[in-house]
């Protein structure tokens, strides 16, 4: 059995580990006048401006008069759940119709204010915390207030910027290939909650567990319960027969399947159950094997230490991990792909091609 990765030969502590940059792909901090975070109450906003720390509270209807006074320059900072999802006859506790947000996106930009959407799971889950941990004297614990949260996105962002931000949507059509994402996360759920109450012996799903043993055996992976997490979400086992999932007849490339199937981004809403074994069961370990090698302790009492409070050697350990983790997930993609032509799989599509056709996208 082959060894996917000789981590031991490349465990070594990047050269920049104890240096920061808030500049990031998505946005640099630095080249604005003032950072500016804001939240959503019952029928109330909280806001925080990380550069004069002047902190307030408005009366919902104030909220749009407010953000075009913003000086040009200004980044704005705001969970993609409230000013990116558009009022419905099914979400009408949403602030905004899609037309008032084209519109109030169109008056920011003229105004020279730039707005930036964040991944509401992760306001408390890291930024939160980091903010409490670094600056105690802003944010005394990381319980969660609406103010508390308006605070975390502009200091987080200003000081720290780790976490992927999102530019304002230019369409609130549902996406065909996000449906083919969500449609495949629930057959996969299907098998894996199945499969792991009879430990992965495939009495429900026998022909993916076979796949996924052979995969493990091929490629060395680190566990059964890694490989089938990718089978399950590349196949199916229906009728007898193995088969591919495919959106428009094809196949999607690696980086659209790591995206929109497996959920290897911030932007991971109900990632399902293949991700939670990703990130949860098989990513910490393999961290912590790194972090280990080089001397470094990713665990405080026999628990990990939450990502927030990492220092920046544990965090350039953990960009390396994360790294090499996507690389193994690719590979057994490829490996599952292999071995399942070599079985013989079919395919199945799962995309509404007229669906696709009619919205052009």
């Amino acid at each position: 059995m082959t060894l996917l990765f000789p981590e031991l030969e490349q465990d070594e502590l990047p050269t920049h580990a104890t240096t920061t940059t808030t500049a990031q792909t998505w946005c640099d901090p630095s080249k604005y006048n003032e950072v500016v975070g804001i939240d959503f109450g019952c029928s109330s906003v909280h806001y925080y401006m990380a550069r004069c720390k002047r902190k307030g509270k408005m009366a919902f209807c104030e909220l749009k008069s407010w953000l075009l006074q913003l000086s040009s320059g200004t980044l704005l900072l705001c969970e993609s759940a409230h000013l990116a999802v558009p009022q419905t006859q099914n979400s009408l506790a949403q602030p905004f119709t899609a037309d008032q947000l084209r519109d109030l996106y169109k008056q920011l930009r003229s105004r020279g204010v730039t707005l930036k959407l964040a991944p509401h799971l992760h306001t408390g889950r890291r930024m939160r915390r980091w903010v409490a941990h670094n600056f105690p004297e802003l944010m005394r614990t990381a319980e969660k207030t609406d103010a508390a949260d308006a605070l975390s996105l502009a200091v987080y962002v200003d000081r720290c910027n780790e976490i992927s931000l999102a530019n304002p949507y230019t369409s609130f059509d549902r996406s065909p290939l996000r449906d083919f994402g969500r449609e495949i996360t629930r057959r996969s759920n299907n098998v894996l909650n199945a499969e792991r109450t009879v430990e992965y012996r495939g009495e429900f799903h026998p022909l993916i567990m076979k796949l996924a043993r052979k995969v493990r055996q091929r490629g060395g992976f680190p566990s059964l319960k890694f490989v089938v997490s990718v089978a399950s979400t590349l196949f199916c086992d229906d009728d007898g027969k193995l088969l591919e999932f495919t959106h428009c007849g094809q196949r999607p490339g690696k980086w659209s399947w790591m995206r929109y199937v497996v959920r290897m981004t911030p932007w991971h809403q109900r990632g399902g159950v293949a991700r939670s074994n990703h990130m949860w069961h098989t990513f910490r370990p393999h961290f912590q094997r790194r972090a280990k090698r080089l001397g470094i302790s990713v665990k405080s009492g026999g628990a990990y230490k939450q990502f927030a409070l990492h220092s920046n050697h544990e965090k350039s350990v953990r960009t390396s991990a994360m790294k090499s983790y996507r690389e193994m997930l690719i590979r057994a993609r490829e490996l599952c792909i292999r071995e399942a032509s070599r079985m013989g799989a079919g395919r199945i599509e799962l995309t509404d091609v007229s669906h696709e056709v009619m919205h052009g996208r």
